[in-house]
């Protein structure tokens, strides 16, 4: 969503700064005094606004909508830092069955007609096996990537053991094998 409030026309270090202070706590009235003080705001307030300062009703709708989206997506952030690839794909996984569940209930509740319920029933089996197919697909990529490690991991190893064996001093290392046959080849 676009919006073009006072607040919202703020460059984004100030609204960064400002969501920051109502996270910390913050009160109304120390946010637009401090917000006052700026030239910054100042100029913006001049060229969009006319000049007219924020109140505490644009501070309410701000906090209301872009620091509630902000809020949001600092949790996204801290849940996309925290977990791996494919545990986000499985939460996500997870949220979406969840609503879809609660969606789909609704919507077969409202239903009257036990055809039309079927029918809808069908729909969301439908969804609910595509939804599904991908999660095991996920967990399949996954598989794959492991036994390729796995793979890797025992190709090194035997390598690791050849390289090892060959330094044995009971074998003949390949330059001393070149000399003996040098030497007991006929001339």
């Amino acid at each position: 969503m676009t919006r073009n409030g006072k607040i919202a026309r703020l460059p984004d270090s100030i609204r960064e700064q400002l969501n920051q202070r109502l996270q910390d706590g913050h009160v109304g009235k120390s946010l637009i005094d401090w917000l006052s003080h700026m030239p910054e705001v100042q100029s913006v307030l001049q060229t969009h606004f006319a000049g007219r300062p924020i109140n505490a009703v644009n501070l309410t709708e701000w906090r209301q909508g872009g620091f509630r989206e902000w809020q949001q997506q600092q949790l996204a952030l801290q849940l996309v830092e925290n977990l791996d690839e494919e545990q986000l794909t499985g939460a996500m996984t997870t949220r979406l069955a969840c609503y879809f569940a609660v969606s789909a209930q609704a919507m077969v509740g409202r239903e009257e007609d036990s055809r039309a319920r079927w029918l809808r029933l069908r729909e969301l089996g439908a969804q609910i096996s595509r939804i599904r197919r991908s999660d095991l697909s996920s967990q399949r990529v996954s598989l794959d990537r492991e036994r390729l490690a796995l793979k890797k991991l025992h190709t090194d190893q035997r390598e690791k053991a050849f390289l090892k064996s060959s330094e044995r001093p009971d074998i003949p290392q390949p330059s001393t094998l070149n000399h003996q046959l040098s030497h007991d080849s006929p001339r």
